[in-house]
């Protein structure tokens, strides 16, 4: 009986074998069982608290994103997505405004691509993020280095935190960040 012979070029050969070896590890990967870490990334409906995680994204000097994935119904139109927090007793500048890049680097400066912990109360806003305050990885709250510098103004509509105050009081009267643009007496973004 005659061997079965397909015809195929060397090249394409070579071809076929580096696409094997290259594409089975990837393949093989996601056939295995999930590691601890990845089951804490994935699915995970109550959050811990604090939260630690690496952030993954900023969104604005005042929200950041979190390689976090929570299915909770809490989290509305996010759930299943990866966790993005927003900033407690602050309101940073909203794109277009002044120092809305400056808030937004100095943010991305502090936490990108680090491991934060977040202290919340379990409590979502109506965008489906995580509010809470970021406790950088030197101890610092980054949600009071913001008002601090001048990059965020105490949110008084939702928070009655006096320590928030009194940062603002004092990045005011050293006319820090937005506290050098005229207009800006009342504190309002």
């Amino acid at each position: 009986m005659p061997a079965f012979r397909f015809p195929i070029s060397r090249f394409a050969f070579s071809c076929l074998l580096f696409l094997i070896f290259t594409s089975a590890p990837t393949m093989l990967a996601s056939c295995a069982p999930a590691s601890d870490e990845n089951r804490q990334l994935h699915g995970n409906s109550d959050l811990p608290n604090p939260l630690k995680a690496e952030v993954i994204g900023i969104q604005d000097g005042d929200t950041i994103e979190l390689k976090y994935l929570y299915s909770g119904k809490k989290a509305g139109r996010r759930m299943g997505k990866n966790v993005r927090v927003r900033f407690l007793h602050v309101n940073c500048p909203e794109r277009n405004m002044p120092f809305y890049n400056n808030a937004k680097q100095f943010t991305s400066e502090k936490c990108f691509r680090k491991v934060v912990s977040i202290r919340h109360k379990g409590e979502f806003d109506k965008y489906g993020r995580l509010l809470g305050e970021v406790v950088l990885p030197d101890g610092k709250i980054l949600n009071r280095e913001l008002v601090k510098k001048g990059l965020a103004v105490h949110f008084k509509k939702y928070s009655k935190d006096q320590e928030y105050a009194n940062l603002e009081i004092n990045a005011k009267k050293q006319k820090l960040g937005i506290w050098t643009l005229p207009g800006m007496e009342l504190g309002h973004l």
